[in-house]
């Protein structure tokens, strides 16, 4: 009698760690989980771009930087322009700018070499040049949508988390900056509510927390411009009811610039 209830003790126990170490083989690994959590995708910056629907297409066009943005060819900076002139591309777009958008179009041509998107850009490129000689504006504005999309989305497929990340800070940067200088054009508290973007402001700081690549945060650009990034993200989340001053959209314009001017050194 003793002897089985040995026994059944002994193959409890024994069917006890079978069954934990099927549990902890269930489990992802940290390394997995670390993959996992590190990145968050970004929405689009178009989001902030709902406030141009209140903007006269003159003044638009008015918003779109009178000189092309332009660094040394390197994959940080790449990245980072090809996001922001993405930002420039849809606001010449949408302000009927046919002269600057063809010179941006060309700009965002030159600027894939490193990033292993030539395919799609130069795709993109060839569709832009027949719809700016015709003119047509919301085709356009669909097709910089897709691209960019199309562009996000490859870059996150090959798990490029850092220059995604990039881009999208170049993108968003960019689009807070030219939104930001429309409003403090002629000031409307309740218009500055489109730049309440908390939440994406937060995932571009984290993100940039997570880029661990040696040549790419060694960079005084990169130093300078995540240092920059976390005092903008202090601006938004200093909101009134959602709303900003116009010291504040001063602010947002000013450290945007340094952002810019950072990846330009």
């Amino acid at each position: 009698m003793k002897t089985r209830i040995v026994i059944a003790m002994v193959l409890i126990m024994v069917l006890s760690l079978v069954a934990c170490k099927k549990k902890v083989e269930q489990v992802p690994s940290e390394e997995l989980v670390e993959q996992v959590i590190t990145f968050a995708p970004l929405p689009s910056f178009k989001e902030v771009y709902v406030a141009l629907d209140q903007v006269q297409v003159k003044d638009i066009s008015a918003a779109v930087p009178a000189k092309i943005y332009k660094t040394k060819q390197e994959e940080v900076r790449n990245a980072f322009s090809l996001g922001l002139l993405t930002a420039d591309a849809v606001l010449a777009a949408k302000g009927r700018n046919k002269t600057k958008l063809s010179e941006i179009s060309a700009s965002m041509m030159n600027l894939t070499s490193l990033l292993a998107l030539e395919s799609e850009v130069n795709r993109l490129g060839d569709q832009m040049k027949k719809m700016i000689e015709n003119e047509q504006w919301e085709e356009l504005d669909k097709a910089l949508d897709f691209h960019k999309g199309d562009v996000e989305g490859k870059l996150w497929e090959n798990e490029n988390f850092d220059n995604y990340t990039l881009m999208l800070l170049g993108g968003w940067i960019e689009a807070a900056n030219r939104v930001a200088w429309l409003i403090n054009q002629n000031y409307n508290a309740e218009r500055t509510t489109v730049l309440a973007q908390k939440g994406t402001f937060n995932s571009l700081v984290l993100n940039m927390q997570q880029i661990k690549t040696p040549h790419i945060v060694e960079q005084e650009a990169f130093v300078e411009s995540l240092k920059l990034l976390k005092e903008v993200k202090a601006i938004i989340d200093s909101d009134q009811n959602r709303t900003y001053t116009k010291d504040q959209l001063k602010e947002i314009i000013a450290k945007t610039d340094e952002i810019k001017a950072a990846f330009q050194k």
